[in-house]
């Protein structure tokens, strides 16, 4: 019996740190700092453990931490595996808008902003995105009426 006891402590201890560690990747995945979220995103999408309704959601987490180190590629293939995950996920199609015209590819932003606005059309934050990108590509009118539009939702959009 003894010897049983002293294999299962150390399983039991793993199991528990494995847990901690979890938990602590999960606090840490929407750290501003980019290299703590990607970190601990990273981890826990490797675990194999989240769910899948909150898988996309750490993924695009991971790849807003990606724009915020300038890695647009990144974060575009990481919103692109959430975005595949989780078609409906309309946070991911802004979020990738945002690497796309971080990239100057404001062609492609505005197609992923259409997208987000087609799934949730009261996000001010995607009219608001589409509307600088139309300022990108000098259209005045269209960034005047999407800019507009995303104030007239929330007035407080892009302060």
């Amino acid at each position: 019996m003894r010897r049983h006891f002293s294999v299962l402590v150390p399983a039991l201890i793993i199991a528990a740190s494995r847990a901690a560690g979890e938990d602590d990747a999960l606090a840490q995945c929407g750290n501003r700092d980019p290299d703590v979220a990607i970190k601990a995103c990273t981890v826990l999408i490797e675990t194999g453990r989240v769910d899948s309704e909150n898988l996309p959601r750490i993924i695009a987490q991971r790849a807003g931490a990606h724009a915020r180190r300038y890695d647009y590629d990144r974060a575009i293939k990481d919103y692109n595996h959430a975005i595949k995950l989780r078609p409906e996920f309309w946070i991911a199609f802004d979020g990738r808008g945002l690497a796309h015209a971080n990239r100057l590819n404001f062609e492609l932003a505005i197609k992923d902003y259409d997208q987000a606005i087609k799934l949730k059309p009261d996000a001010a934050n995607a009219y608001y995105h589409r509307g600088l990108a139309k300022f990108g590509l000098c259209d005045l009118d269209g960034a005047d009426a999407d800019i507009a539009k995303a104030r007239e939702i929330d007035p407080h959009v892009g302060d």
